[in-house]
């Protein structure tokens, strides 16, 4: 894999690619999939992630009348819903607890930051229990960050203005050595449209990126010696 060179600052997307941030979809599938509704994850979640996570970030809708909204469309009776928003609230939280980096992801960022490289983060999913810092803290990421925000109205074919100006202004790096590194779909086309290299991780996104990857941690053996952690 080459063309890394080039790269002298990074925008990781936070969920799917720096922790796993699945657990609680996981979870509100197999319970949709004991209630009777059978789906598919990226099909339903491409949905939800398109659709409405935009939507949340910016306030007009809350997640939970998201969730509502999803499971009425789904053809779920509003009995069952009241139940199963009930239960995921309680579940989200008790998850809070447990998620951690994923393996190798603090060498990684360590490697990136030893050599020299500025970081940012886009957390792109929805954190409405608790702040993008607050949750980033939690995770122990963020002395690795130059840059940290919610990136909210993101989606729908557009990137927020500001959101990329002050980004590449806390990276102090031109845009085209900029790479994106993310998992969802959408947003890898969105950060190609306004010209970041892109680094795709996990088996959907293979055609959409410059580069991709199973694991973000594959990074760290595929960037240029200089790049990484001496010793």
């Amino acid at each position: 894999m080459t063309g890394f060179d080039s790269v002298r600052g990074w925008i990781f997307q936070l969920g799917g690619v720096l922790y796993d941030g699945t657990a609680w979809r996981r979870w509100l599938l197999e319970h949709l999939c004991k209630r009777g509704l059978h789906t598919h994850y990226h099909l339903f979640f491409r949905h939800w992630d398109l659709e409405y996570v935009p939507r949340v970030q910016s306030g007009a809708i809350s997640f939970q009348e998201a969730i509502e909204n999803v499971l009425a469309q789904a053809g779920m009776p509003a009995a069952h819903i009241h139940e199963i928003t009930a239960a995921l609230r309680s579940k989200r939280k008790s998850l809070l607890t447990e998620e951690r980096p994923l393996a190798g992801v603090v060498d990684l960022l360590k490697s990136l930051q030893a050599a020299g490289h500025p970081l940012a983060l886009w957390a792109l999913e929805n954190c409405d229990q608790e702040t993008i810092t607050d949750k980033v803290a939690r995770l122990g990421l963020s002395p690795y960050f130059d840059f940290i925000a919610r990136a909210e109205n993101a989606g729908h074919g557009h990137v927020p203005d500001r959101l990329l100006a002050s980004t590449l202004s806390a990276l102090k790096v031109a845009r085209q050595q900029v790479a994106f590194v993310g998992h969802t779909p959408e947003y890898l086309r969105l950060a190609r449209m306004i010209g970041l290299r892109t680094i795709g991780i996990g088996p959907e996104t293979a055609e959409l990126t410059d580069w991709h990857l199973q694991g973000v941690v594959q990074l760290q053996h595929v960037l240029p010696a200089q790049k990484r952690l001496a010793g």
